[in-house]
């Protein structure tokens, strides 16, 4: 039986990567450079930002009010430890968000494809670190001096000025990473070879790696880490999410019932966050507004990429708890 293509989780984000990447190329290097803050300032109100802000509701949802009031209460004394660190260390800090985000969109893209890795024998790390990697090494690489720049604006807004990030570091560690991303693909394809499944999850991959790639090498690397969080990562992730939250707007193999109905899920998920959206959006609001000078919009955009290295660990270790984004082939129950 042929599998049906999963048009709303994987075709019309593959299509945005495309057409984002296909735009900068035509544009130029200036076009993406303006354009930078665009798809951050979106994933404050839209998918990027809610889709992790909707934990609470998750967690409450699946292991009830009192566990969920437990497990967040930890989760956000991570955060808070990942502030200090970001105040007093911001270099450090920086570079351990980049290898977190290695791991959470790589883990997040492999168990999201059908069928995902298994996740016995290491290899959904392998299928991770490929995946991840593959995605954040390339404007490490091809775009130093602009991807030094942005870090240096963050550990302003952070911790005040300081030394610069050293461009031939940036370059160096984002070779590294794509050096180790392409080792652990081969890798994957190797222990994959036997199986059709396998095989047809490579060649995917290998599409979504190369059009995530295209885009990496055409953009700034803040418009292009941005349009693939928010569009690929953020937006993929609103699926298991609406397992749990909107369950009536999927049907039982993970497809949208109708647009109309994935509309209200979304909105749904968006509603679920607000306990947690409210207050971060009066603190990065506050930051941007007493830490930037002349409150340029761009600011902003970085002010919301710092929240995302504060809340980011806490954000994966409780998808990992709780196993948000595994395969579950009767669905994610509530608890009762």
């Amino acid at each position: 039986m042929t599998r049906r293509p999963d048009v709303a989780f994987r075709l019309i984000p593959l299509a945005i990567l495309v057409m984002a990447g296909g735009t900068a190329a035509w544009a130029g290097p200036a076009w993406s450079t303006r354009h930078a803050a665009v798809p951050w300032l979106v994933a404050l109100a839209l998918v990027g930002l809610p889709h992790g802000a909707a934990d609470l509701a998750v967690l409450a949802r699946l292991r009830g009010p009192r566990a969920a009031r437990r497990l967040f209460a930890a989760a956000t004394l991570l955060s808070c430890a990942v502030l200090l660190a970001l105040v007093l260390a911001p270099r450090m800090a920086l570079a351990a968000f980049v290898a977190v985000s290695v791991w959470h969109f790589g883990v997040a893209h492999a168990r999201g494809q059908s069928p995902p890795p298994a996740a016995a024998g290491g290899a959904l790390a392998v299928a991770a670190v490929a995946r991840g990697a593959g995605v954040l090494g390339m404007p490490l690489a091809v775009w130093p001096a602009e991807t030094a720049a942005v870090a240096d604006r963050v550990v302003a807004l952070a911790a005040g000025p300081g030394p610069p990030v050293a461009q031939a570091l940036v370059r160096t560690w984002g070779l590294a990473i794509l050096a180790v991303a392409v080792a652990a693909l081969a890798r994957e394809a190797w222990a994959a070879r036997r199986s059709p499944a396998g095989r047809g999850r490579t060649a995917a991959t290998g599409v979504d790696l190369l059009a995530s790639g295209l885009l990496s090498i055409a953009a700034h690397p803040l418009f292009s880490v941005g349009v693939y969080f928010l569009c690929w990562h953020a937006w993929r992730e609103m699926r298991p999410l609406l397992r749990v939250l909107a369950p009536r707007s999927l049907t039982p193999d993970g497809r949208p019932v109708g647009l109309t109905s994935l509309i209200r899920g979304i909105a749904a998920v968006h509603r679920a966050a607000l306990p947690l959206l409210i207050p971060t959006w009066a603190a990065v609001a506050a930051v941007w507004w007493f830490k930037s000078p002349g409150h340029a919009i761009d600011d902003l955009a970085l002010v919301s990429l710092a929240a995302y290295v504060v809340v980011t660990p806490a954000h994966e270790a409780l998808l990992d708890l709780i196993g948000l984004d595994r395969p579950h082939p009767h669905g994610l129950e509530p608890s009762r």
